[in-house]
């Protein structure tokens, strides 16, 4: 029996399709993690809040975000942050502030089931760059308050760019950890210049 031309287009083109989908091109997943080694056995102390980052919207995406040599966004489909990239950063920094504190009551928010917080971070970034062929730049504001405070008790502003330590995405992704590592030690730094708030 004769197939209608009809239906074997059809088929052909579905079967075209379903080999196309075995055909795409593999997903990588990079993080930001809290990368300096702790100074010594994490102790109780003063409970510190590192806020939730702030980022800027262009940046604040599943995908990697890269700048090529005119300064013209790239995104990267296959490419993805394996979480959200404030909550990424706001992990990190935590990690960081309690390794070099060698305080175990950092948290990062948001933590509702917390008692009222001595301190709190907060960490504004103004630009989070992946440049290719040249490597990452961090850009932050922060600052130190007191609950119910707006005024600051330390503030700063750090900037730093970094070439990236390996090829592609992978390279950029490192050099941008090493900023955050960067921008974590002159936080934790200022925190411990004031030993009687922890």
């Amino acid at each position: 029996m004769s197939q209608n031309p009809l239906v074997r287009t059809a088929s052909g083109l579905l079967l075209a399709l379903a080999l196309a989908g075995c055909s795409t091109a593999p997903l990588y997943y990079h993080q930001l993690q809290g990368g300096l080694p702790a100074r010594s056995t994490p102790q109780a102390g003063a409970v510190i809040l590192v806020e939730a980052v702030s980022l800027p919207a262009e940046v604040d995406r599943p995908q990697l975000l890269l700048q090529d040599s005119r300064g013209q966004p790239q995104l990267q489909e296959q490419h993805y942050w394996t979480a959200s990239l404030s909550r990424l950063l706001t992990q990190a920094l935590a990690v960081n502030l309690s390794h070099q504190l060698g305080l175990s009551s950092v948290y990062a928010a948001p933590q509702l089931s917390l008692g009222r917080a001595a301190l709190h971070v907060a960490v504004d970034v103004r630009s989070f760059r992946l440049e290719a062929g040249e490597g990452a730049t961090l850009a932050a504001a922060w600052r130190i308050t007191r609950p119910g405070s707006a005024e600051a008790l330390l503030q700063g502003y750090y900037r730093q760019h970094q070439a990236a330590s390996g090829s592609g995405q992978a390279g950029l992704v490192a050099a941008q950890q090493d900023l955050l590592d960067g921008l974590s030690r002159e936080i934790a730094a200022a925190l411990a210049a004031q030993p009687a708030w922890l």
